[in-house]
């Protein structure tokens, strides 16, 4: 497993530490996401198994979260118009574990699904 140790950070020796989270979704789905202070968003794979395939070369939108204004993530940002400058900067996020791991990063990352629009989204409208 790649990473860095936490005991610079438990010794409060670390100086330098990342704020940015990589999370690899390898279970339910097939996905990638990046958590900051402020923004939640993550990738998915359609198509691909989560239990039999580890990446994919084709990763679509799933959500982005605005953590400071939804804590409690209510409100898919996706495909906002408002949003597409933040979505771009966090679909840039994760090419770093990536590049580290030796992987190609993902290519495609507009949601087909998600198309652009001008108001959020509630969690319960996506689910009607």
């Amino acid at each position: 497993m790649q990473g860095c140790s936490l005991m610079p950070l438990l010794r409060r020796q670390a100086t330098d530490w990342q704020d940015d989270v990589f999370i690899q979704i390898s279970e339910s789905q097939v996905g990638r996401a990046v958590r900051t202070w402020r923004w939640k968003y993550s990738v998915v794979a359609p198509g691909k198994s989560g239990w039999e395939d580890s990446a994919s070369d084709h990763y679509v939108e799933d959500f982005l979260y605005d953590l400071e204004a939804d804590p409690y993530e209510l409100t898919n940002l996706v495909g906002l118009v408002s949003h597409q400058e933040v979505s771009q900067v966090a679909a840039g996020a994760p090419a770093a574990p990536y590049a580290a791991g030796g992987r190609a990063r993902p290519a495609d990352r507009p949601s087909a699904s998600a198309p652009q629009r001008s108001a959020p989204v509630s969690e319960a409208e996506a689910n009607s």
